[in-house]
């Protein structure tokens, strides 16, 4: 029988909540720093950042306090999605260096207590990798099976209406078979079939291979797709009284007119969670899996694929990279992460390859007032103090804005086909500048990088941010070291508060006796957070934090923020504050 994914849901978020700060496990509070390799460091001049720049630039990644890192698909690739779209996993593609560069990498990056996770894509291949040749080549081969494929309707059409995430029908004819496949991205992704036993297994020995590398988990590539609708049920369209799931690609995308019931999070990919996480699991040290929801509703479904510590370790939220940029929707959205997430884990991600730079997205209306230091300060306090563990976009330190490219320089096959609607993700892609005044920011002495560094980007370089102790580079080390002795914001529960006092956003963290509120001025102008008839016991020294005490509140300056600190039993009225900045 079929599982009902309300069901599954709902028997998912009415469990009883683990007691805060029951388990603290390294992973549950930890920070990720997200490497995408191609426009990282290049070591050979030939414009495409490569593992050895990895390397490089490790003590870099160390100081900035975080857990570890994760690095991009770095796998043999035909490179039309980018590392994507795999043709081998079990190799490195020569432009980001060598099997021996990557056990290096690893090496390294441990003798730093840095923990490594590298990206692992499950549930597509590139259309030319070996398994997609031999399965298209004819329906009763040894590998026929192990992709999606149908029938055309009786029109000759594709079996149902399903579309890709970049725009038209997902089905691609193969006249090879008389068949279609289906490609929940590209064409050149053709999806595999994991519900059939011999090609999970499959997928399951690739998993294993890096695995026994030594490396410590994996990111998970859109696990939204792990399975699809066995009966290839067409999906309904958006009703007027409903929603679609966000998505990027802009509002000409006419993926964002369906319903995703039958080719997004179905209920048969469960027990595909299940297996993987069993596999995770047979490795001492035990391994973690972060499984990203793109596509959908991750705050309802992070605790379903993550309930009582099993399936995932935790989900890649994207939530927050989709979310309205203005504080009634931020507030609405946290709120409704807190009442959903009881028992499961989630890590924090503000932006990432996919996505505009978060100041750029989440704040443009403090970047055009020329608030881009203040903005990209209080997206960093409200990342790190929100519940769960955070994975830092490359660059995102820096407080990077969004830049603007023009057509000719894009990359990127999506923004290619959506322009000028939507200028695809380059913008986030471009490379990280190290020295201002070097040639092309220190990134790599080619003459033309693979994508050009960004002209708005040159003043925020490395370079010029580590010597200035208010720059954002440093504020985000600072905040970093600080998190590391604050277990509350790393294990803790949370309650979000309503959204009465916007554009202040409050939310109180516990656990083990302490009880901190957070809160984070959303707007341009000085913001009072009343008392009323509540008692703190003091105010934490966040580094980068200012409030000024008056008899009724405290006020925060624009985009301020504060952490106020209440024990068990304490009922005394907080102490007067001083500028921590």
């Amino acid at each position: 029988m079929r599982l009902d994914r309300e069901a599954v849901l709902a028997r998912a978020i009415l469990r009883a909540p683990i007691a805060p700060m029951s388990r603290k496990e390294w992973w549950r509070g930890c920070v990720l720093y997200q490497i995408y390799i191609r426009s990282f460091n290049d070591s050979n001049a030939d414009g495409i950042g490569d593992l050895p720049g990895v390397i490089e630039k490790l003590d870099y990644i160390k100081s900035l306090n975080v857990d570890g890192v994760w690095l991009s698909p770095f796998y043999p690739s035909p490179q039309k999605d980018f590392g994507y779209d795999v043709v081998d996993f079990r190799n490195v593609d020569e432009r980001f260096g060598t099997m021996d560069d990557f056990i290096e990498l690893v090496e390294q990056a441990h003798k730093r207590d840095l923990k490594v996770l590298i990206d692992f894509i499950p549930d597509h291949t590139s259309d030319e990798h070996a398994w997609f040749l031999e399965s298209r080549a004819s329906r009763d081969n040894p590998k026929a099976a192990w992709y999606m494929w149908a029938d055309a309707a009786p029109d000759g059409g594709p079996p149902n209406n399903w579309l890709s995430t970049f725009g038209g029908s997902a089905w691609k004819w193969e006249p090879r078979r008389l068949q279609y496949y289906y490609h929940p991205f590209l064409e050149c992704q053709p999806s595999l079939n994991l519900l059939n036993p011999e090609t999970f297994e499959a997928v399951i020995r690739e998993i294993e291979f890096w695995l026994e590398w030594g490396i410590d988990g994996m990111r998970l590539d859109a696990v939204q797709c792990l399975a699809c609708d066995p009966d290839l049920r067409h999906n309904p369209p958006i009703s007027s009284a409903g929603s679609s799931i966000l998505t990027s690609g802009g509002p000409n995308n006419p993926f964002g007119k369906q319903s995703h019931l039958f080719d997004r999070d179905v209920p048969e990919a469960l027990e595909i969670v299940e297996r993987l996480r069993d596999v995770a699991d047979h490795f001492e040290p035990k391994r973690i899996l972060i499984g990203e929801l793109a596509d959908a509703d991750s705050s309802r479904l992070s605790e379903k694929y993550t309930a009582e510590g099993e399936g995932f370790h935790a989900v890649y939220d994207f939530d927050l990279i989709n979310t309205e940029p203005n504080v009634e929707a931020l507030s609405v959205l946290l709120d409704n992460r807190s009442a959903f997430l009881r028992t499961g884990w989630l890590m924090n991600v503000f932006s990432n390859h996919d996505s505009k730079r978060s100041v750029s997205n989440l704040t443009e209306f403090a970047l055009r007032e020329g608030y881009r230091k203040e903005a990209a300060k209080l997206l960093a306090f409200m990342q790190f103090a929100l519940k769960g563990g955070g994975i830092i976009y490359q660059g995102e330190e820096l407080g990077l804005p969004q830049p603007h490219l023009e057509y000719e320089d894009l990359q990127d096959p999506w923004g290619k086909a959506m322009w000028p609607d939507f200028e695809g993700r380059d913008g986030a892609r471009t490379p990280i500048p190290w020295v201002a005044e070097a040639k092309n920011c220190g990134f790599s002495d080619a003459a033309k990088p693979w994508l050009p560094v960004a002209q708005e980007h040159h003043d925020l370089a490395v370079d010029k941010q580590d010597g200035d102790d208010d720059s954002n580079l440093n504020f985000v080390r600072a905040l970093l070291a600080w998190r590391r002795g604050q277990p509350v914001l790393k294990w803790g529960g949370e309650r979000v508060r309503p959204p009465h006092l916007a554009p202040l956003i409050v939310w109180d963290r516990f656990g083990e006796g302490q009880n901190l509120t957070c809160v984070a001025n959303f707007s341009l102008d000085e913001r009072l957070f009343p008392f009323a008839d509540e008692r703190w016991d003091e105010i934490l020294e966040v580094p980068g934090c200012q409030s000024r005490m008056i008899e009724r509140g405290l006020v925060l300056p624009p985009l301020g923020f504060v952490i106020l600190k209440r024990t068990e039993g304490g009922s005394q009225k907080v102490g007067a504050p001083s500028d921590n900045s």
